[in-house]
Parts: structure tokens; sequence; C-alpha cells
């Protein structure tokens, strides 16, 4: 004989069906928002170490001949040289940066005792930036702050050895 089906079992598969299917969907929203974040720090990480190795050659040409560069040393740099080094390289990737960047900050540049540091900050603009909004108001506009350092320095070095 058929046995009967009790009536209190249906619609539960409904029901696990809308669950799984609203986790999948948090799942593919986080993940696509955070790899936009990952791909943009990283363009922007490369930006800065390209920034940084640029100025890390300014030397400072008075304190090279004053014999300011012992071998074994740093390079002495000119600021204002490494700056507008990080300012030239900036304005070769800028339009790059500008496709993935909503904004990008001016950067911050200090060179201490031979060793240029490169600061860049931007503003991301997720896909999914709306979720974001709901889950955090102080972000409305869906953007996400992305900042990194690279840092560089040149020792002086002679052929054969010091």
């Amino acid at each position: 004989m058929l046995s009967r089906r009790s009536r209190s079992d249906d619609g539960q598969l409904t029901v696990l069906v809308i669950g799984f299917t609203f986790i999948l969907a948090v799942l593919i929203v986080v993940g696509v928002d955070v790899s936009k974040v990952f791909l943009a720090r990283r363009s922007l990480s490369s930006v800065a170490d390209a920034a940084a190795l640029a100025a890390s050659q300014s030397a400072d040409r008075a304190a090279v001949y004053a014999g300011a560069a012992g071998c074994g040393g740093v390079l002495p740099l000119d600021p204002t040289a490494a700056t507008q080094q990080v300012d030239d390289a900036l304005g070769d990737d800028l339009p790059d940066l500008q496709q993935t960047f909503a904004a990008v900050q001016p950067p911050e540049v200090s060179v201490v005792a031979g060793r240029v540091t490169v600061h860049l900050a931007g503003e991301v603009t997720v896909p999914f930036g709306r979720v974001l909004a709901l889950l955090d108001p102080a972000r409305s506009d869906g953007r996400v702050h992305v900042a990194v350092s690279a840092t560089a320095e040149s020792p002086v070095t002679a052929p054969g050895g010091c």
C-alpha cells in the first residue's frame, strides 16, 4: 500500500533553493567587488614602484662630486629632481589609472638619506557599490579608498667591488 505524505513538508525545497540562491548572489557580489579592489591596488602599487625607482636615480650631482657618495653607500638624491621624476612617471601612467580609479590623489614624495618613498592613493568605484552603500552608509558613493607606498634607493658600487 502507498503511504500518505505529511503535508508539513510541502515547500521546504523552495525555501532551500531561495536561501542557497541568496547566498550564491552575496558571494558573487563580494567576489566581484573584492577582485576589483585587489586589481586596482595592484595597478596603483605598480605605478608607485615605477615612480620610486625613477626617482631613486635622481642623483644630487653636487653631493656626488663633493665625495658624499662613497662606495657601498647610497646615492645622494636631489629632492626636487626626485619629485619631478615621480611627477613624470605618474604623468605617463595617469591615463591608465583613470580607467580604474574614479579619483587619484596627488603623490606624496619624501627623500630621506638617499631613499625615496612615494605614497599614492585613489578611490575605486566598485561594480556593486550600491550594495556597499546599503551596508555602510558612510560609503554612499560606492567607492573604496586604496592607498599604497613604495620605497627605493640606489646603492653606489664600482665595477669589481669597492
